[in-house]
């Protein structure tokens, strides 16, 4: 009797130990009986090993055909029993083996068709997917080149970005170095304005100062020449030579009041280069910060109106001094 091990763990000896225990019992030892008396195994691992087990019978019982005597031990109706059960069990076994092979025929027909359907699935599968992977390849040949090109733009944006840092830094230093200019610029105007102011002040009241003592002496002349008009002649002759003399004070006076007045223009002249020195400064300072530009409008509008001089009093004219020695 072969022991060997069958794939699903069930032996040969299990499945001859259960027939004959069955036999025994008055059983007909089938695959589901033997399979219920064992308690595990598949009907595909028991039928081999039960048919193993019927091909046995018949020698083990004496009823084989290569016997030459039947055995002189067995009576003549266990013989007799066993061979027909012997039969009985080997044409049911028949029945059952040629059931299991239509039932494996058509298992192995439906497998077929399973898979060749499935074999045709994967076919397309396989397209499908070798179609899919040239799109991957050509994607991932796509996005490579893509990121080559996005490196090198990183690259030159960098590259650009530090170009442009370095050029706001020089321009930065340039911008600190033009405001510490233009402070010193505003002081040395500020001081000029000062100065000018100070000047114009006292241009002013050098002219209000002569004015007034133009008019005193045009008074005095006045009062002098009414009194002198009572005179005689030798009183007209004193008054005469009196106003020559108011009318020579009075040409110097003139005299001094256009010279102070040049020096007045020369001094807004001045005054006005100046601003006009300060406008250009704020005015390119405002071009390098828009937010200056409003406030160094106004301030140069103020400077411009504080800076005007006062209208002078004009002195009196020729002819009326003419008017006054006839």
């Amino acid at each position: 009797m072969n022991t060997a091990k069958s794939p699903r763990g069930i032996q040969e000896a299990d499945v001859w130990a259960a027939a004959d225990a069955l036999i025994a019992q008055g059983l007909r030892p089938t695959i589901e009986r033997v399979r219920q008396h064992i308690g595990r195994g598949s009907p595909n691992t028991v039928s081999p090993l039960l048919e193993g087990w019927f091909a046995t019978l018949g020698p083990r019982l004496g009823v084989s055909e290569s016997a030459q005597a039947p055995a002189d031990d067995v009576p003549e109706p266990v013989r007799q029993a066993a061979l027909q059960m012997w039969q009985a069990a080997l044409e049911q076994s028949k029945q059952a083996a040629q059931l299991q092979l239509q039932e494996r025929e058509a298992l192995i027909a439906g497998a077929e068709k399973t898979l060749a359907a499935n074999e045709q699935h994967l076919v397309q599968r396989e397209e499908a997917m070798h179609q899919q992977k040239k799109a991957m390849d050509e994607a991932m040949k796509l996005a490579r080149s893509q990121a080559q090109e996005l490196s090198r733009r990183l690259d030159e944006m960098q590259q650009l970005l530090q170009e442009r840092e370095s050029s706001i830094q020089a321009l930065r230093l340039e911008l600190t170095a033009k405001l510490q200019q233009r402070e010193a610029d505003q002081q040395q105007h500020a001081e000029a304005l000062q100065a000018a102011a100070g000047e114009r002040q006292r241009l002013v009241e050098q002219f209000a100062g002569n004015e007034r003592r133009m008019l005193a002496d045009l008074d005095r002349a006045r009062q002098d020449l009414a009194a002198q008009k009572k005179q005689q002649s030798d009183g007209e002759k004193r008054a005469l030579a009196r106003h020559e003399e108011l009318h020579l004070r009075f040409v110097q006076s003139e005299e001094a009041l256009v010279q102070a007045r040049g020096g007045q223009l020369s001094a807004e002249q001045a005054l006005r280069a100046a601003q006009e020195r300060v406008a250009d400064l704020k005015a390119l300072a405002a071009a390098r910060d828009p937010q200056l530009q409003a406030p160094v409008a106004a301030d140069a509008a103020a400077r411009l109106r504080s800076a005007r001089p006062a209208a002078p009093r004009r002195g009196l004219p020729a002819k009326t001094l003419r008017k006054n020695r006839r």
